[in-house]
């Protein structure tokens, strides 16, 4: 049916060839729907290639391998609190959430597990537990009863962990072998639908300008990405300074244009899965290499303009990168806008020999956004100069001039606590998290060097040395990707205004409404991608031909 002329069909189209959308059109394809797979990019994996790719799962094969008991009302009551503590009532029969945020909840832990049983039974892709085993990220609130183990990941080729190109790989290797047709450089524009508000295609252009239809008899399912890169949709619905992400260039949040186009009801747009970024890395290039999951080294620090610490360095990033989005009512002006990194040299040697240890330089080299000085002096003095260089970029943010002599008084108070143990300003090194992943994985010191390790009551903390030189890197507030968009409901179909299902339609990963939209653990992001991904398939290839 329709006034289109068909470049191409299928029983379902999937935009987009990350974790959303790869984990869509494998499930739709094993159910029996041809597929087509639309990727805006001239590669596959979107934003997931450059990730961990590892999937925050509950009740996953491992813990029920080990014994271990996720039980659907414990996890469901950490899962409320820790997506909408506004709310939470652990007395209520929703744990005080309305309905529809409750039944967000209950269908990520109903078939987030389900989902990868599926996937590693029909051989798409292979996970193991991730190792070490570590502690979630909210791991100090007693709704939390499992605090290790949920986190997965994807193997390599040799079997062991690997990353978000492994999980890609696996995937790109089992939708080659059945030659399910991936389009690439079509960027979607439009999405069609017939007479009776169906959805029944889209519209993609090509780089030369030439446009295709391609029809979803079926269903069209997106897993297109966040905005992390459309200024103006950054601009007018985060709530705070950002300045890039790790999101790939090509998230630049076409789905929120194309589903107000035929009256998808949006949701959750202030929202992000938030990380810091090197800030002169984001202003060269805002698609960055990274994000900085937990800054190395112990004798180490954030200050903001005034030279003060405003965060617990070792929580998570994204928590941890809410600091830069406070806004001083008096003065009126985001005074974390900015932190600057500080460590010194014992720092830079101990930790620097690692794959962890981004940002800082790798033993021999060095980054230019690195600020170096002599002494505390020579150090205040370079990176006033850098912050005036940048200014003009950054709003006319500008250092303090109180921050000179704040630093050296910060330095002292934070070397105070190093030495005994306690951070009495934000309680670093106090929970299972910061020590654990601090110590395991982000600062594990290189052996055979001149300084002392392990000498003082706190792991996560050591004094400055006494002379320099030290350094300092200014980081800026970033994303990995947004997590705003379309609302869903439990089968992953989008909703209109009127919270009715926009038939045809469905939506997973990034480009939607997040159904947990809040960063409780590692791998909410590919667990939320591949568990509605799953959905979005499974409900998908139920949907009558249009």
């Amino acid at each position: 049916m329709s006034d289109f002329k068909w470049n191409v069909e299928a029983d379902v189209v999937v935009v987009g060839t990350g974790a959303a959308g790869s984990a869509a059109a494998v499930t739709a394809f094993t159910n029996g729907a041809s597929v087509v797979m639309l990727e805006k990019a001239s590669t596959m994996g979107g934003t997931t290639i450059k990730s961990g790719g590892d999937p925050w799962v509950p009740n996953n094969f491992a813990l029920r391998a080990q014994g271990i008991e996720d039980k659907r009302e414990d996890c469901l009551k950490f899962m409320a609190r820790g997506n909408y503590p506004q709310l939470y009532n652990p007395e209520d029969e929703y744990f005080g959430l309305q309905p529809p945020e409750y039944d967000h909840l209950a269908a990520y832990y109903d078939n987030g597990y389900k989902a990868i049983d599926f996937f590693m039974q029909t051989g798409a892709c292979q996970f193991i537990q991730f190792e070490p085993v570590l502690p979630d990220y909210v791991d100090h609130v007693p709704e939390n009863k499992v605090l290790r183990g949920r986190l997965l990941a994807p193997t390599n080729s040799q079997g062991t962990m690997g990353a978000g190109a492994d999980l890609i790989r696996q995937f790109r290797s089992w939708i080659k072998e059945r030659d399910i047709q991936v389009l690439f450089n079509y960027r979607v524009r439009h999405i069609l639908m017939n007479e009776n508000r169906e959805v029944i295609g889209v519209q993609a252009t090509l780089p030369d300008g030439g446009v295709r239809y391609i029809r979803g008899k079926k269903a069209v399912i997106f897993g297109s990405g966040g905005f992390t890169h459309n200024p103006d949709l950054m601009l007018h619905s985060q709530k705070g300074p950002t300045f890039g992400g790790c999101a790939v260039i090509t998230n630049t949040g076409d789905l929120v244009y194309m589903g107000q186009a035929i009256g998808a009801q949006l949701s959750n747009m202030n929202s992000a899965w938030n990380a810091q970024i090197p800030l002169e890395q984001a202003l060269e290039n805002p698609s960055t290499p990274d994000d900085i999951w937990q800054p190395t080294g112990d004798s180490m620090m954030m200050v903001n303009k005034y030279g003060k610490r405003v965060v617990n360095e070792k929580r998570n990033y994204n928590d941890r990168t809410k600091a830069h989005f406070y806004w001083d009512p008096v003065e009126q002006e985001y005074p974390n806008q900015v932190l600057c990194m500080i460590y010194d040299q014992r720092t830079a040697d101990l930790y620097s020999d690692s794959m962890t240890a981004y940002p800082l330089p790798s033993p021999g080299t060095t980054e230019k956004y690195v600020i170096q000085g002599s002494d505390w002096d020579d150090l205040v003095k370079n990176i006033r100069l850098r912050v005036n260089e940048l200014a003009p970029r950054i709003g006319c943010w500008r250092l303090d001039d109180s921050f000179g002599s704040n630093l050296k008084e910060t330095v002292d108070r934070f070397n105070g606590f190093a030495e005994r143990g306690i951070d009495e300003d934000f309680h670093r090194g106090k929970f299972p998290y910061d020590i654990e992943w601090h110590s395991k994985v982000f600062s594990v010191p290189s052996q055979g060097t001149k300084w002392p390790i392990g000498d003082t009551p706190n792991v996560t903390m050591y004094p400055f040395t006494d002379k320099g030189p030290y350094y300092s890197i200014l980081i800026a507030g970033g994303t990995l990707d947004t997590n705003g968009g379309p609302r869903i409901d439990t089968n992953a179909c989008i909703l209109d205004t009127e919270n009715k299902p926009i038939r045809g339609l469905f939506g997973a990963g990034n480009c939607i409404a997040a159904p947990m939209p809040n960063y409780i653990a590692g791998g909410a992001t590919i667990g939320n991608a591949l568990t509605f991904g799953y959905v979005a398939g499974m409900s998908a290839t139920k949907e009558p031909t249009k």
